[in-house]
């Protein structure tokens, strides 16, 4: 995620404000289920979300067993609504090859006669599935890391154990360093290398050497071909010396080293995780065999690995320091900070005693976009008639280590995917109201949400103008009256929304988007991500309404047009 920067002074006082303001009917902590109907009502969304986003549902992180409890919970509502099963082998699951991979404590580096061990000696990371193989490289000196004068050419290092010194200093602006040309040779230089090595201390740290052998808790998607980036080494000094022949002084760049056999190997230890795909036939006998797809993201980020923290404190804390959560940079609270937020922790002690808390619940994100999805799912069952093309439903693991699951549906997808029309992203439909900084302007003004229906929509026009088009019309059409936010689809915005949920993994292939969001807010990926802190009303509106669009999608007599180029479904995304 970004480093947003904030107009901190008018965002703490309309912030504190709106804390003080004390609902009028405060939402239970925890809600006893009832029977969900055919209809999107605020009952319905709050008898799923309360479910899924659960204390025992311990923040659903990727990988985890709690994660494919929550995608039974929808395969098992998709099931009792009779909707199509569409993943593998005719199950509502589509299995994805999540894993994590650590160092294996056997690996070693020898130059001449002296072996270095791993742990003591170096550490190494690598792309998941990257083999275990012994190599015999030379060794290359090149420099300090992300300098970018006298670059080496890439047939100078190609195969090779590139040895750099850190890097001087970070540049002052990093966007305008990575788009410069000395950074794309830079990049070329490293790329071509066999392995990267950089050189750090005489010894590493105990834990450092402690998390390098510990499988991390974010799970990868295993690659269906053995990857080409290099390995990347951590050395020690005397290491470095062995590599170079000489002591620690600042050869020339291409200078060359010793020969070194490296033998690194990796431990990959399989995590469990699916999506979760089912279909609506359409109506039409023309059309049904094309479909729109309805998505969101199962998953969120699991337990706080800190340990708890007091709830109501470190929502004041956010309301006052970081009003975007985890989008606000954690600066140090003022000695006014310090004020306001003992009136206002001293008005939460008041109404409820402390609270310890480590889940992250993940209510809105993105228990709100797949209970929503679900809902939707559970209208169009009960239509009639039905719409013209199919509806794909799909809820994707993994989008919070980078929209993996996503990825490997539309790379894998269960469904011919030139048959997919349009795909509507749904995460974080549960706030926007005016008591919510949803996010900032382009340049830097914060935003709020409204209290009279609001709804950001990203992308909608980026591949296709009539699906933009669309959109609009739907909310005029319906009466929906949602206030419709295009802020931070900006080109080019520091926030990069455009880049951060599952539509993109459906645009880079050329299908037309849009993502359907009602922004952000003080309990973005923390602990305060509960259902008692969503707007119902705002969201059962933005649900009825994402639900309006897909069945106008599924009606036209035509696929949305794509009048815009496509992106390249290789590279990297741009806003």
């Amino acid at each position: 995620m970004p480093i947003m920067r904030l107009a901190l002074p008018a965002a703490l006082l309309a912030a504190t404000s709106v804390f003080a303001q004390q609902p009028k009917q405060p939402l239970p902590l925890k809600l006893e289920p009832t029977k969900t109907t055919p209809a999107i009502t605020i009952p319905d969304l709050m008898t799923r979300i309360y479910r899924f986003a659960d204390d025992s549902m311990r923040g659903r992180m990727a990988g985890s067993a709690e994660a494919m409890k929550g995608t039974e919970y929808i395969a098992g509502e998709l099931k009792r609504l009779g909707l199509q099963p569409a993943g593998d082998s005719g199950t509502y699951y589509q299995n994805v090859p999540f894993a994590v991979q650590t160092m294996d404590s056997s690996s070693t580096i020898q130059v001449g006669e002296t072996t270095f061990k791993a742990g003591s000696d170096f550490l190494a990371s690598a792309p998941l599935g990257t083999p275990s193989e012994p190599r015999n490289l030379d060794v290359v000196f090149g420099g300090q890391a992300i300098d970018t004068m006298n670059v080496l050419a890439p047939e100078k290092v190609k195969g090779k154990l590139l040895l750099l010194l850190p890097a001087a200093a970070p540049p002052s602006d990093v966007q305008a360093f990575l788009a410069s040309e000395g950074f794309k040779r830079y990049q070329a230089e490293v790329s071509a290398a066999a392995v990267i090595a950089l050189i750090g201390p005489t010894q590493f740290p105990p834990t450092v050497v402690k998390n390098a052998f510990t499988p991390s808790p974010f799970v990868q998607l295993v690659p269906d071909q053995p990857p080409t980036v290099p390995v990347t080494l951590q050395l020690t000094q005397p290491v470095a010396m062995a590599l170079l022949g000489a002591p620690m002084a600042m050869p020339a760049k291409g200078t060359a080293g010793k020969t070194a056999q490296i033998n690194l190997k990796f431990v990959v230890t399989r995590r469990p995780g699916r999506n979760v795909v089912a279909i609506l036939p359409g109506g039409d006998p023309k059309l049904k065999g094309e479909y729109v797809a309805i998505g969101a993201h199962s998953d969120h980020v699991g337990v706080r690995a800190q340990g708890p923290v007091e709830h109501d404190s470190i929502r004041v804390f956010n309301t006052v320091v970081r009003p975007q959560g985890a989008d606000s940079p954690n600066r140090p609270a003022s000695a006014d900070d310090v004020a306001k937020m003992k009136t206002m922790i001293d008005s939460a002690r008041a109404a409820q005693p402390p609270r310890q808390d480590s889940i992250n619940n993940g209510a809105d994100d993105d228990g709100s976009g797949s209970m929503g999805v679900l809902e939707m799912a559970e209208a169009f069952v009960s239509a009639k008639p039905k719409p013209k093309r199919s509806i794909l439903f799909v809820w994707h693991m993994g989008e919070e280590e980078g929209m993996l699951g996503s990825r490997y549906f539309t790379d894998h997808s269960t469904v011919p995917r030139d048959s997919i029309v349009a795909q509507l992203n749904v995460d974080m439909i549960g706030r926007g109201a005016s008591s919510d900084i949803t996010g900032e302007a382009k340049d830097g003004s914060l935003i709020h949400g409204r209290d009279s229906g609001y709804v950001q929509v990203i992308g909608s026009r980026r591949l296709s103008t009539e699906l933009g088009n669309l959109i609009e019309d739907v909310d005029t059409k319906t009466k929906a009256n949602l206030q419709i936010d295009y802020a931070l689809d900006a080109d080019g915005h520091p926030q990069n929304i455009y880049c951060r949920s599952d539509h993109y993994m459906y645009a880079r292939y050329g299908i037309p988007i849009a993502f359907f969001t009602t922004g952000g807010h003080r309990d973005y990926h923390q602990v305060t991500d509960e259902p008692e802190y969503l707007d119902f009303d705002q969201y059962r509106r933005v649900t009825q309404f994402i639900y309006d669009v897909a069945w106008r999608l599924a009606d036209l007599d035509h696929r949305p047009a794509v009048d815009k180029p496509k992106p390249d479904p290789n590279g990297a995304c741009q806003q």
